[in-house]
């Protein structure tokens, strides 16, 4: 007696449809922090360079991005040390939004920090540290448009590293056993100015978080075989 046999191509869409519903339930940073574990070349998002700038901040804020506490989380990924001239060591930083609201971040490319003064606000990197990262203190300054970014709801951006091996910014860095850990800091919420002479602006201050985050410390090590 003969019977019959379900298309195989539709157990492949059964797949395909619940490693959808996978990645929907586990969150939009699933993927790609898989892709990138996987991958250790592939970054995790897009460069936080090529985020929206934050314009007339005065007038333009989301209310959920203001309210959220904690918004911001870090992680920080090391590649192996180089084994030729030609190689790099490559760090990235990976910052992300893990509230549902839009969240406006003072980051200039040019600005991050190797070290850490205990005050600056930005992002920035340090080396075998054990110690928590200081809050500093406020400062009642206003950003430039161009150094406010906004991350969206659950977004992720990375910034990138590279040193040659005659770069190392610490000199343990080379011995395979040293440590990096990001960090990002920000004193101040910045001072609004009006958007015109006439006008007076919705809100007080630029809407940036305030508060410090930093990731996890990340091993520097040898190149394998």
């Amino acid at each position: 007696m003969a019977f019959l046999r379900r298309p195989t191509g539709t157990n492949a869409l059964v797949g395909i449809f619940l490693l959808v519903l996978l990645a929907v339930f586990a969150g939009p940073g699933m993927l790609p922090r898989i892709i990138s574990s996987v991958i250790p070349s592939a970054d995790e998002s897009i460069p936080c360079e090529w985020l929206r700038s934050g314009e007339d901040r005065a007038e333009h804020q989301s209310l959920i991005g203001r309210s959220v506490v904690n918004p911001i989380s870090l992680r920080v990924r090391s590649s192996a040390l180089p084994r030729t001239v030609d190689d790099r060591l490559v760090i990235n930083i990976v910052v992300t939004n893990d509230s549902i609201g839009t969240v406006a971040i003072y980051y200039n490319p040019t600005q991050v920090r190797l070290g850490d003064d205990g005050v600056t606000s930005g992002l920035g990197v340090v080396f075998n540290s054990t110690s928590a990262i200081p809050p500093g203190q406020g400062q009642g300054l206003s950003y430039p448009e161009a150094d406010i970014r906004l991350l969206g709801p659950r977004q992720s951006c990375v910034h990138r590293i590279e040193f040659a091996a005659n770069q190392y910014p610490d000199p343990s860095i080379g011995t395979g056993n040293a440590t990096v850990k990001a960090y990002y800091r920000n004193t101040t919420g910045g001072t609004s100015a009006p958007v015109s002479n006439l006008a007076t602006p919705i809100y007080a201050d630029q809407g940036l978080w305030v508060g410090v985050a930093e990731s996890e410390s990340s091993v520097i090590p040898f190149a394998s075989g």
